[in-house]
């Protein structure tokens, strides 16, 4: 069909509590069935996605740390200028001013990480095996965090936010790593006829701009973000994988 699938996971294809994805297993199955490669587009670190794509029995590219970390099949990681050990130093550095007050998963222990993620301890321990971004806990004001933006912009980084952490990392981000994963796979022979992107939060918006078909996955609770640049947007009406495995099969049946 020449589609192509980008989902960020925790509480869209992955539930956000239990982090299983066994309500989606339909219409992954659809998907394996008819070749459409379903690309993780995700905050997760390379080492992270390894394991869930065995898990998720996927195959293909994988896009991490937001944008910052793109892997295909065979290949080193392609990462993002300046690399992880450049933004550790700028985010260190930067706690000389006692406005910023940030901590971030280079300061943490495993159990640390554990508590704050949820996470089991192999999958925490993953998670701290960073390549192009930090992710970190502001603990400062409002009116510190701007001023640090704007210390962030002139350094020429990017500052993404999401649910619970913000995000450092080099001038890229979920919707520029999808331009080059395309492209890719368009110079390497795959005829992409459609894409399709499927997120849950804030720092999902510029991956839901970047695709053809936006899908909006509802949160447990029934909220969902807004798109006032796509209106076009689907919403689900259903949260987590249960949303998406909703939306994936409506979106087949209609192809």
């Amino acid at each position: 069909m020449g589609w192509l699938v980008f989902t960020d996971l925790d509480g869209t294809l992955l539930d956000p509590n239990s982090h299983d994805h066994h309500e989606a297993l339909p219409a992954l199955q659809r998907l394996r069935e008819q070749h459409i490669p379903v690309i993780p587009t995700s905050s997760k670190t390379y080492a992270e996605l390894a394991v869930l794509m065995q898990r998720l029995r996927l195959e293909g590219p994988m896009i991490g740390e937001n944008g910052a970390v793109i892997i295909y099949p065979g290949e080193a990681p392609q990462i993002a200028p300046p690399g992880y050990l450049q933004i550790r130093d700028f985010l260190v550095d930067s706690r000389t001013n006692p406005s910023y007050d940030t901590l971030g998963f280079g300061d943490m222990t495993v159990d640390e990480v554990m508590a704050y993620t949820g996470l089991e301890k192999e999958m925490a321990q993953l998670a701290m095996h960073r390549l192009g971004s930090e992710a970190f806990f502001w603990q400062g004001s409002d009116a510190g965090l701007s001023q640090f933006r704007l210390d962030v912009t002139h350094a020429g980084l990017r500052l993404l936010q999401g649910d619970r952490f913000h995000h450092l990392l080099g001038d890229t981000d979920k919707g520029k790593a999808i331009g080059y994963v395309t492209r890719h796979l368009k110079r390497n022979g795959y005829a992409v006829t459609k894409t399709l992107g499927l997120g849950d939060s804030n720092i999902d918006r510029e991956m839901l701009l970047a695709v053809d078909i936006p899908i909006i996955v509802r949160k447990p609770d029934g909220t969902h973000i807004t798109l006032e640049q796509r209106p076009d947007a689907i919403v689900t009406e259903l949260p987590g994988p249960a949303g998406w495995n909703q939306a994936i099969h409506h979106l087949l049946q209609q192809a």
